[in-house]
C-alpha cells in the first residue's frame, strides 16, 4: 500500500467521521431543541397547573369563608335570641314575684274573681300560704264561692273548680303562658328593628 493510499484512507475515514460529528451535531441541536421545546410546554403547563389550582383554592376559600360568615351569623342571631329568652323569664319571673308580694294581692284576686263568670257550686283552690288572703278576696268578690281546703303549689292567683270544669288562674299561666307572646313580639320589635 502506497503511501497516497494510505493518506486517502486517512482521508476517508477521518471525512467519515467528520460526517458522522457532524451529523451527531445536528442530531444534539435537534435534541437540544426539542429538549427546549419540552421544557417550555411543561414550563406552560405547569403554569396552567398553578392557575387552575390557586383559582380553585380561591373558590373553596370564598365558599368556606361564606360558610363561616353564615355560620357566625346564625350563631350570633341564637345568642341573641337566648339573651332575649332569658330576659324574657326574668320580666316575667319578677312580674310574678311582685304580683306574689304586692301590698295589693288580695285586691287583685277579689278583680279576678269578679270576673269570674262561673255559677253553681264553685271551688277556689289558693297558692300554698296565701290561703287567708284568698279568703278575704273571696269575701271583697261578693261571690258566693267556697274556699277549698287543699292549696296548690302555685306562686300566686287561683284555682277555679266546679264539677265539670277547672279553671287555672294562677300567675304563672295567666304572666307566662298568656302574656308571653305579646312580650316576645315587642321584645323582637325592639332587638331587630
Amino acid at each position: 500500500m502506497a503511501l497516497a493510499d494510505i493518506l486517502e484512507k486517512i482521508e476517508k475515514d477521518t471525512a467519515g467521521k467528520i460526517a458522522d460529528l457532524e451529523k451527531l451535531k445536528d442530531e444534539l441541536k435537534d435534541m437540544t431543541a426539542e429538549k427546549k421545546k419540552l421544557e417550555e410546554e411543561s414550563e406552560k403547563q405547569q403554569k396552567e397547573i398553578d392557575e387552575t389550582m390557586n383559582q380553585k383554592v380561591e373558590e373553596k376559600s370564598a365558599k368556606i369563608i361564606e360558610k363561616a360568615t353564615t355560620l357566625a351569623a346564625m350563631e350570633a342571631k341564637n345568642q341573641l335570641l337566648q339573651a332575649k329568652r332569658k330576659i324574657i323569664e326574668a320580666a316575667l319571673g319578677n312580674a310574678i314575684e311582685a304580683l306574689v308580694n304586692s301590698d295589693k294581692y288580695e285586691d287583685v284576686l277579689s278583680s279576678m274573681l269578679k270576673k269570674a263568670d262561673l255559677e253553681g257550686d264553685v271551688e277556689v283552690v289558693p297558692a300554698k300560704g296565701k290561703e287567708e288572703n284568698t279568703k278575704k278576696a273571696i269575701a271583697a268578690s261578693e261571690k258566693n264561692y267556697s274556699l277549698s281546703e287543699k292549696s296548690v303549689n302555685i306562686q300566686g292567683g287561683f284555682i277555679l273548680k266546679t264539677e265539670k270544669i277547672e279553671i287555672d288562674n294562677s300567675f304563672e299561666t295567666i304572666i307566662k303562658k298568656q302574656l308571653r307572646e305579646d312580650l316576645e313580639i315587642n321584645v323582637h320589635k325592639l332587638l331587630f328593628t
